[in-house]
């Protein structure tokens, strides 16, 4: 998982690869520059502690350098002295060495932050629009709370730790080296004495890299699960608090948030554990060696940077212990969210698929058998729908009638291409809209569904949302054709007003009016509208209904309904009952046939006196 993983990361990495191994190169030149300035250090320190009694022309002896006679290279005589003048200049030059490795090491950050968000940016793009790509029988059974965790967070998680590996193994490998050149240049022995116990750092590294490895994956998938409850609590906060279940909301909230904690505390406390551990170990090597320096009698400058280089080793190698545990949590991160992109849509074009274009609205079900999907892709025992063969002319107004699960959504869901059949096939002018691109079939259809859903902007934003070229003009035309005219410019800032999210704001009929508002201006051949007036109130169901008679005219209007006072007028009643086609005809004949129809009209007409 984990080389399928980093390959993965690779691709996107590869449009910034020159800037990625300028950054590289970058960090380790600052990290060789380490070395340097230890040796730069000894120097100073041997001029400052023997600038009293020492001339410029006293030969100074450096690792990897050898002697150094400074009245040469200064271009004066070999007895002058080295004086305050001297000691000055030379302690003036450790800001510079400091300046000069941290100019480079900023550099080399700057770049790599840049890499890796850009990576990242084109990631989270990409996982979005996977996401958008999927067939809606998809999110029947995903959690959108999950989805956005893997968009969001666990991006952020692939960024952040991608740039702390980065640095880490470009950089701290070079730093040890580079010290550990000075080191053994300076006196091999001692180095040796100081390292010995470097191999016993290895041991709590591999024993708690296991534990964190473990505890990682178990804090993404917890990360997880609280994004989904609290994505759901969200979502659901008006039935939450008509059914008083805030306390329980809280509750679940806190058992995920509670389980996540724990994981995050034992992730900390095995992370840093490793440092202090290394640390200790290391300590011992350290003072092994500072025995040995003073059994052999370093002179001063030379035993100062030997031990500031020992200091300098171990932060490396600290930080070089914690890859291991980094790259795990890194790659549990990233496989989620790749196992997102890679994540085939089940609806898909042909790849000689053609755009209909501007369509006469002619729609045809034919022999079209459907089964709805377990959560593990089997197939229901019932179908959905069955044998169902109907024809559609242009123009028409039909309506498909009959009790809760008898298959009427599905079929308007199978002609939106939502699913497709298990048998037969839809056509849309007597083309399979298997060979019709996606985009140009539903640019044909309009949909107003009884779960009508506004965005949190204006009115005109929602109303525009099928066609986000659309005019001012054409956008108020629209609302005026669904009588929504009048109560928008009613509301405070008339086509300019936010809702809220969702459209609370507005009543349910309202809702409804803007939602007709945009099937219109999409100007679609083919109406659907799905129990478009089950969410309004009788006394307003009359108005919702001229609305869409008035735009019903020359287009193919397919009304799904429960209240069958909205289609008496249909041009063809198709009544549906367990999957099939029951009966269909119009509104008077089939109450004289009296079977399913004539009964669902008596039961309402009853239910209504």
């Amino acid at each position: 998982m984990v080389k399928k993983t980093l390959r993965s990361l690779w691709t996107y990495l590869l449009p910034y690869r020159f800037r990625f191994v300028l950054s590289i190169l970058l960090g380790m030149l600052s990290a060789a520059f380490n070395g340097f300035m230890l040796i730069g250090f000894q120097l100073i320190f041997s001029l400052v502690l023997k600038g009293q009694t020492r001339t410029l022309g006293e030969p100074t002896k450096l690792p990897l350098i050898g002697e150094l006679n400074l009245a040469e290279i200064m271009g004066v005589a070999d007895d002058t002295p080295v004086g305050l003048t001297g000691v000055m200049t030379a302690c003036a030059f450790i800001p510079v060495l400091i300046f000069i490795r941290g100019f480079l090491s900023y550099l080399s950050s700057y770049m790599q932050a840049w890499v890796t968000s850009k990576m990242v940016y084109q990631i989270r793009n990409d996982a979005f629009r996977s996401v958008l790509r999927q067939s809606p029988g998809f999110f029947n059974t995903a959690k959108t709370g999950e989805l956005m965790q893997s968009v969001t967070a666990q991006t952020g998680v692939v960024q952040r730790n991608s740039m702390t590996l980065v640095q880490t193994l470009a950089q701290r490998p070079l730093t040890i080296i580079s010290i550990l050149v000075v080191l053994f240049a300076q006196d091999w022995f001692f180095t040796l004495m100081s390292l010995v116990v470097f191999p016993a750092c290895l041991v709590p590294i591999i024993r708690i890299g296991k534990r964190v490895r473990r505890v990682g994956a178990n804090e993404e998938y917890d990360s997880r699960a609280l994004m989904v409850a609290m994505q759901e609590t969200f979502s659901g906060i008006r039935l939450m608090k008509a059914y008083a279940r805030e306390d329980h909301a809280a509750a679940r909230f806190d058992r995920s948030n509670a389980s996540m904690t724990r994981n995050m505390v034992r992730w900390t406390k095995a992370m840093e554990l490793v440092g202090p551990v290394v640390e200790t170990v290391a300590s011992f090597g350290i003072a092994a060696g500072l025995v040995y320096a003073w059994h052999r009698g370093l002179e001063a400058e030379n035993f100062f940077i030997m031990v500031m280089a020992l200091t300098q080793i171990y932060p490396p190698v600290k930080e070089l212990s914690k890859v291991q545990i980094l790259l795990q949590k890194t790659t549990v991160a990233a496989s989620m969210v790749f196992e997102l992109l890679e994540r085939q849509p089940d609806i898909q074009d042909a790849p000689n698929a053609i755009d209909v274009g501007r369509a006469k609205g002619a729609v045809t079900f034919q022999n079209l058998t459907f089964y709805y999907r377990e959560q593990n892709g089997d197939k229901k025992e019932v179908p959905a729908v069955q044998g169902i063969d109907l024809q559609l002319d242009p123009g028409k107004f039909y309506a498909f009638v009959g009790p809760s699960g008898a298959g009427k959504s599905t079929l308007y869901s199978l002609l939106l291409r939502f699913y497709d059949p298990d048998e037969g096939a839809v056509l849309m002018d007597g083309h399979d809209i298997r060979s019709l691109t996606q985009n140009s079939l539903r640019g044909n259809i309009g949909v107003v569904s009884q779960d009508t859903f506004l965005f949190h902007d204006t009115v005109a934003a929602n109303i525009a949302f099928a066609r986000p070229d659309a005019a001012q003009e054409d956008i108020e035309r629209a609302a005026r054709l669904a009588g929504a005219h009048d109560f928008v410019l009613a509301l405070p800032e008339g086509y300019a007003t936010m809702l809220g999210e969702r459209g609370y704001s507005l009543s349910g009929g309202q809702r409804q009016r803007i939602a007709l508002a945009r099937a219109i201006l999409s100007d679609p051949r083919v109406l659907v509208l799905d129990d478009a007036t089950s969410a309004v109130d009788p006394s307003k169901e009359h108005e919702i209904r001229e609305a869409m008679a008035s735009v019903m005219d020359g287009r193919t209007t397919i009304v799904i309904a429960h209240r069958l006072s909205t289609v008496r007028s249909a041009d063809r009643i198709v009544v549906l009952d367990q999957g099939r086609v029951a009966e269909q005809g119009m509104h008077e004949e089939l109450l004289t046939h009296g079977g399913l129809y004539a009964r669902l009209v008596g039961h309402q007409l009853a239910a209504a006196s």
